[in-house]
């Protein structure tokens, strides 16, 4: 049966008792949904604090954040740079990747990748150098990170781990970023130590290119640390991403 919703009068159209009820309901209805999408589209974002060195955050964590946005859109990154493990575990972060080997009291500990290490170059500086021993490459143009902690290696321990016995002063290029350094073994100035997880995609796109075969395999990985065991949701599914990204991992 039909029903009258509005009349047409001389002032115009007015609503009828039913169109008036009717009316109602609808509003009532679309109230609903203005909320329905006001909530979802204002969902509570959480933020996890990360701290990082800036070769890390530069080399291997920016080209892949995007992933794991898209995968977690409501989880906030921060990323905090510092070259030194000062403040580890006694800032307001939630995960770190140290520098350093530690100990690490207080905080929990996960492999994050191996420790490899290969010597890298400019393709054109690494084809004059692909076929040197290690004894040859004392004379190469070589780069140095002067750490101010801790440091993993350097170039004197590679020379040692190869029987080589090195000068008590080498020469070349040294700064204390190593985001520095892997921009000027780029542009062709010299030989760097390339920790792998780090300059694996710049060899990859061509801009790297490692010298000769050797490698060096430490016993100590590279790790990623957080306050306990367990965490807050949006931490857990942070460092569960990273270590399935992280080199190595199968995809």
């Amino acid at each position: 049966f039909r029903r009258v919703l509005f009349r047409s009068r001389s002032s115009g159209v007015v609503l009828t008792d039913v169109g008036l009820r009717l009316a109602e309901e609808v509003r009532e209805g679309f109230e609903q949904i203005d909320r329905a999408v006001e909530g979802a589209s204002h969902a509570r974002q959480e933020t996890v604090t990360l701290w990082v060195s800036t070769s890390f955050a530069m080399l291997w964590l920016m080209p892949r954040l995007a992933a794991f946005k898209r995968e977690h859109p409501l989880i906030e990154v921060r990323c905090h740079t510092n070259d030194t493990d000062r403040g580890v575990g006694r800032d307001e972060a939630d995960v770190w990747v140290p520098l350093g080997r530690g100990p690490w009291p207080g905080l929990h500990e996960q492999k994050f990748c191996d420790e490899t290490l290969i010597v890298v170059a400019a393709p054109s500086i690494a084809r004059q150098w692909d076929g040197a021993t290690d004894e040859q490459l004392l004379d190469a143009p070589l780069l140095h990170l002067e750490q101010r902690f801790r440091p993993r290696f350097d170039w004197n321990q590679w020379f040692e781990h190869f029987g080589v016995t090195p000068p008590k002063r080498l020469g070349g290029y040294s700064s204390s970023d190593y985001s520095l350094i892997i921009q000027a073994a780029m542009e062709g100035h010299g030989l760097a130590i390339g920790w792998l997880h780090l300059v694996q995609d710049l060899i990859a796109e061509g801009r790297l290119q490692q010298v000769g075969t050797g490698s060096v395999a430490t016993d100590h990985p590279i790790t990623v640390l957080t306050r306990s065991e367990r965490t807050g949701p949006a931490t857990a599914a942070f460092v569960e991403w990273l270590l399935a990204t992280a080199p190595g991992r199968p995809t």
